[in-house]
């Protein structure tokens, strides 16, 4: 929709190309009016009428060359009926100024097409004739002989012009969204290596929600986006937030003065809502400043929001083509390797070479199955955000074939994440759960997610081995904090009692939610 706009109404290079071509064909035919009139000693009677002409040319190009799409489709007609009636002022007394009249279709055709060429033709030739007609001196067969031969010569220039720049106009759509994405992208380049613009949502709301708590003294505060459709997705808040999402999608209440809701206006539509709540209720000067800072805000969080929608476009391509590449690549070559250990063995009857083929054979399917595991990483996915059914699936997947007792604690009983964040926590509990897979030894495994409008937890327990420390060329919990450090949220792995890991995740503040589990 954006790039539709732009590319509407941004002038391309072969549209500023046919409006240089255009404006000197009229520069060029009033220079040849003026000569022929000079050589005809007629120059001191045409005067006026050649600056008739020259302010029509001078207006059509200037439109032209500024004026919208919208205006400028009607400049070949309003220039053929105006050099009609200029041009048929003069028929009968000097046959100089006449050859203007091949200027209209010839530029109609070059800038707009052959359609557009006839029709000014059509509009010039019947302003010749009524302007002819209705004048106290009418033109003689000749002169309008001379008139047509004008106007017949500019329709088949400009017809001739207008099929051979369709080829071009033709290409010039086709392109149009693409030249708009390039400039759209060069200015996002430009700005954020400059450091100009930030372009993450989850900061911005959060330095949203941070500004209205401390500018207004609100107790409870959420920005929800409706940027996604339902379910409602809030991006940040502070305080209590639970009782607040119902007043963001516009439920029946009683009037609570207490409560304060503001639209959050992006580019051409709504993108969510701001919901205050503050005891005592608000007075006009609060009111006022809220909606201030929601006005700031509300554009540069659009863009944000946009920019996740592309990126988390983008990543999720990457990521499927990566697996790809992995399924069809080293993964096939790996269980063909296979076979050429189990060729080996057969043809060979010592016991040395039978245990190592064994060995061999074994290495090869752990590594073909961390391919495995790997590929399901990264196509698996949240869906119609509800990042609990895809955590479910994705433990119940993985531990399928382990000897491993799974306990799932999956409560999203308050408004949708956003879809970023929706994708970190999956990525972050993915990389959790492969650890105690590959590394563990454990017995049980408990998988926590909490996300109730107040509390946002994740945590990834299990009763192995413990020991969870970061190790050389290794950059799993490395990554799990960065990733949390994206969504706002802080990431601590620390050893259980009783033996095992608890990789916790958790959004600030923190809101005290109990979680009991069973030792084992």
């Amino acid at each position: 929709m954006i790039l539709d706009i732009i590319a509407s109404t941004e002038p391309s290079r072969s549209t500023r190309r046919t409006w240089r071509v255009t404006t000197a064909v009229r520069i060029f035919a009033i220079a040849l009016v003026i000569g022929r009139a000079m050589s005809s000693d007629g120059l001191s009677r045409l005067g006026v009428l050649i600056m008739l002409l020259g302010l029509v040319a001078a207006l059509a190009s200037l439109v032209e060359g500024v004026g919208t799409e919208a205006i400028s489709r009607w400049v070949p007609l309003a220039e053929a009926l105006l050099v009609g009636v200029v041009v048929a002022a003069e028929l009968s007394r000097d046959e100089a100024i006449l050859l203007y009249l091949a200027v209209p279709p010839l530029a109609a055709g070059i800038r707009r097409g052959w359609l557009s060429a006839t029709n000014a033709f059509l509009l010039s030739t019947a302003a010749v004739l009524v302007a002819g007609r209705l004048s106290s001196d009418p033109p003689s067969m000749d002169v309008l002989q001379s008139a047509s031969f004008w106007l017949v010569t500019g329709l088949g220039i400009g017809v001739l012009a207008g099929v051979q720049t369709r080829s071009i106009r033709d290409l010039e759509m086709r392109q149009a969204p693409y030249v708009a994405t390039h400039q759209l992208m060069s200015q996002l380049h430009d700005l954020t290596s400059r450091g100009e613009v930030g372009l993450d949502s989850i900061k911005l709301a959060t330095e949203l929600v941070a500004r209205l708590h401390e500018g207004t003294g609100a107790a409870g505060v959420a920005v929800y986006g409706h940027a996604w459709g339902l379910p409602l997705v809030q991006l940040a808040g502070h305080g209590d937030t639970t009782s607040l999402a119902s007043h963001a999608i516009g439920a029946n209440h009683a009037h609570q003065s207490e409560v304060l809701v503001i639209g959050l206006r992006g580019a051409g539509h709504q993108l969510g809502s701001v919901v205050l709540r503050k005891p005592g209720g608000w007075t006009d000067l609060d009111r006022s400043a809220a909606q201030t800072v929601a006005d700031e805000f509300a554009l540069r969080l659009d863009t944000a929001v946009l920019f996740d929608e592309v990126r988390r476009l983008a990543t999720a391509e990457e990521r499927k083509r990566i697996a790809r590449e992995m399924h069809d690549g080293v993964a096939q070559e790996l269980v063909a390797l296979g076979y050429i250990v189990d060729e080996i063995a057969s043809v060979s009857d010592e016991a040395e070479t039978q245990e190592l083929a064994d060995n061999l054979r074994g290495e090869i399917s752990r590594i073909v199955a961390e391919i495995r595991y790997s590929i399901l990483d990264l196509r698996h996915h949240v869906a119609d955000h509800r990042l609990s059914g895809a955590l479910a699936d994705y433990v119940h997947q993985v531990t399928q074939d382990m000897d491993l007792r799974v306990n799932l604690v999956l409560d999203e009983s308050g408004p949708s994440l956003p879809p970023r964040t929706e994708s970190e926590l999956l990525r972050v509990a993915q990389e959790a759960i492969g650890n105690v897979r590959k590394h563990a030894r454990a017995d049980n495994l408990w998988v926590t997610l909490v996300s109730d409008g107040s509390t946002l937890l994740l945590e990834v327990e299990d009763d192995g081995v413990g020991n969870a420390q970061p190790k050389d060329r290794h950059w799993g919990l490395q990554s799990m904090q960065e990733r949390a450090a994206g969504i706002e949220a802080s990431l601590d792995v620390t050893s259980r009692v009783g033996g095992g890991t608890i990789v916790r995740l958790q959004s600030p503040p923190l809101t005290t939610a109990a979680t009991t589990k069973e030792n084992a």
